[in-house]
């Protein structure tokens, strides 16, 4: 008899664990300290990782990330720190090792490559390591403070946010085992796969033609860029991180930025969204025990954002076919936003009160977070824990009706757990919502994630609710609310079962 499964077969481990990959925690694509896109960036990642551990998931995260992404320490830290006070035997994030044999040793190679002009590690979180003195440090110092991890820690230039994130997320990491990876029995180099996708005699370049329009025009888009940017050279675009720097492209006669080169920002950021879902999906398959969540950059131009969601389907698209996978149908129309803040009255406050709001949501939602994690520690006692007899029946549902029932009973404890803040309502399609909130005097802030999972098949799910403030109780009133509101982020995206 066939199992309608919660997310696909690469999903289910040996052990019974399931695992969510969110390239979110992206570190090429998280904010660092007093960048002004940061509440949103990290409203986006708690939210994702909220949904995540209200699914029973755990987020696993690969060594880089666990390292360089400021997104996921701010995260990592607030998700911990609610675990000691609750469940100090819960671990909600699971590391992803490759080629390392322990997070200090990948660590270690890290920084070792931040020196190394053959093969560079770009730091986006500690960028004063690729470069000391433009940062006014003195470039010996800085080598020997990175050949020590502690040292390191306990630098001056160092500033607490970062050095507290770093420790904490060591700590964690330090002794808990490795995910226990399935890579494939191949793993493509990622210049390899960007160059491939605009050649016209491979399978993506013949397979383009049969497209709709749209994806043909974002694919010759960025195929004229990319051949720009020089196909002769794929080596050049394994350190993506270059593709986000106002410094000369590899191999480029005329010294030019890539952005010079294929012609503007836009294009550049079509090239850049492509190159990082292939990253991300490179990545997600030497894991080989994971769904994961892809997402555009954020954005509020409706026609920029589905030409990025263009770019990231091509990219999926471009690593199946390279996989040798039957490639889908286009999952884009109707989809809607993966991931919006909105804020009542928000064109009459100042940035810095925007600001607030937009981090009251995270703080809001702290006391949700140790309630879910003290649930989802009684995972030894299956049959006695109501959460995880809700996930068993969930995942071992073997007919539509059946799965149904699971679905809204868990969802329905969830609520219960997250406490009496939280409200359920039905939604179209086969999506999950939840929903942040937070009230004041000048009108609600919401922030929403909504998943369209692989593997729910033949029934409408239902919202996993509101964790705020404010009840949502119903939809239409929740949908009446939304259009008092003004958007202030926007990213599309989708989950996705690499292996299906």
């Amino acid at each position: 008899m066939r199992r309608f499964v919660l997310g696909g077969h690469g999903m289910v481990y040996d052990d019974g664990r399931q695992y969510q990959y969110l390239e979110s925690l992206d570190s090429a694509r998280t904010a660092g300290p007093g960048d002004g896109r940061g509440e949103e960036l990290q409203l986006q990642i708690f939210t994702e990782v909220l949904m995540t551990l209200a699914l029973g998931r755990e987020v696993v995260v690969p060594q880089s990330f666990a390292f360089d992404s400021f997104g996921f320490h701010r995260v990592a830290a607030t998700v911990l720190r609610a675990r000691d006070s609750s469940a100090p035997g819960e671990h909600p994030f699971r590391l992803h090792l490759f080629g390392a044999r322990s997070y200090e040793e990948a660590v270690a190679g890290m920084l070792a490559r931040t020196v190394d002009p053959a093969g560079p590690f770009l730091s986006l979180l500690l960028p004063e390591l690729n470069d000391p003195a433009a940062h006014g440090l003195d470039p010996d110092e800085v080598r020997e403070q990175a050949a020590d991890f502690d040292r390191l820690l306990s630098a001056e230039w160092l500033d607490p946010e970062r050095a507290d994130g770093l420790a904490v997320v060591r700590d964690e990491f330090r002794h808990l085992p490795r995910v226990a990876a399935r890579p494939p029995a191949r793993l493509y180099a990622l210049g390899e796969l960007v160059v491939a996708a605009v050649d016209p005699a491979s399978l993506m370049g013949r397979a383009v033609a049969d497209l709709p329009e749209p994806y043909r025009e974002v694919h010759a888009t960025l195929a004229t860029a990319i051949r720009r940017l020089g196909v002769d050279r794929p080596q050049a675009f394994h350190h993506r991180s270059r593709l986000r720097l106002a410094r000369p492209w590899p191999g480029d006669a005329a010294g030019r930025t890539p952005e010079e080169i294929v012609g503007g920002p836009e294009t550049l950021g079509l090239v850049v969204e492509f190159v990082d879902t292939l990253y991300n999906l490179i990545v997600v398959d030497s894991i080989g025990v994971a769904d994961t969540t892809l997402s555009t950059g954020q954005g509020l131009d409706d026609g920029r954002l589905a030409a990025r969601a263009t770019a990231q389907e091509l990219a999926l698209a471009q690593y199946r076919h390279r996989a040798g996978q039957t490639l889908p149908e286009p999952d884009r129309a109707g989809s809607g936003p993966l991931f919006e803040v909105r804020l009542g009255a928000a064109a009459g406050l100042a940035d810095d009160r925007v600001r607030a709001r937009l981090a009251a949501l995270r703080t809001d939602a702290g006391d949700a977070i140790a309630a879910l994690l003290q649930a989802r520690a009684e995972r030894g006692r299956t049959a006695e824990s109501p959460f995880w007899k809700g996930v068993e029946r969930l995942r071992t549902a073997e007919d539509p009706l059946a799965a149904r029932k699971a679905l809204d009973a868990h969802l329905a404890r969830v609520a219960a757990v997250l406490g009496d803040r939280t409200g359920l309502a039905p939604i179209g399609g086969f999506a999950i919502e939840l929903v942040l909130t937070a009230a004041g005097a000048v009108g609600p802030a919401l922030a929403t994630e909504v998943w369209r999972l692989p593997g729910l098949v033949g029934y409408p799910a239902m919202a996993a609710g509101a964790v705020g403030n404010v009840l949502y109780r119903k939809g239409k009133d929740s949908v009446a609310r939304r259009l008092s509101t003004r958007r202030l982020a926007c990213a599309l995206g989708r989950v996705v079962d690499l292996r299906s």
